[in-house]
């Protein structure tokens, strides 16, 4: 469980956001690390990465706030290549839709896995694997968090 405001265990239920309230379920977390936090690295492929950062395209993000966050691991401000414009991450999370779940994540999960060598959990790299950022699925459930 939490052990503060931002740190929840990968795939402990995330109960921030209106996800509840909206679809009565709280989504899976992953990827609500804090400096000091210890947290499994590893390698993680390419096209998993390229998948990953579709979510975290302005256009599919929630939960909004006004200032970007820096980086919680390393304190750096951070920019990502998302369709040919700069975009600073950390202002947002992301919500992935698997099979069986929807998964929520801070859109610095991309950073983690890139500059912190973040592994990501199996089961939320298997959501990716079938999930489209924008699909109708997608858009719904981001329509109703927004």
């Amino acid at each position: 469980m939490a052990k503060n405001k931002r740190y929840i265990e990968d795939l402990d239920q995330y109960e921030g956001c209106y996800d509840k309230e909206r679809f009565g379920m709280n989504p899976l977390a992953v990827a609500f690390l804090q400096r000091g936090q210890r947290f499994e690295t590893g390698v993680t492929t390419g096209k998993t990465l390229a998948k990953l950062l579709t979510f975290c395209d302005p256009r599919w993000v929630v939960c909004e706030i006004p200032q970007p966050r820096r980086c919680p691991l390393c304190n750096e401000r951070v920019v990502a290549e998302i369709g040919g414009a700069e975009v600073v991450l950390g202002s947002a999370e992301i919500r992935v839709v698997g099979e069986e779940e929807i998964y929520a994540a801070p859109d610095l999960v991309y950073h983690y896995v890139t500059a912190h060598n973040y592994l990501l959990p199996q089961e939320f790299v298997a959501a990716l694997k079938t999930a489209k950022a924008g699909n109708i699925e997608h858009r719904a459930v981001i329509n109703a968090l927004r």
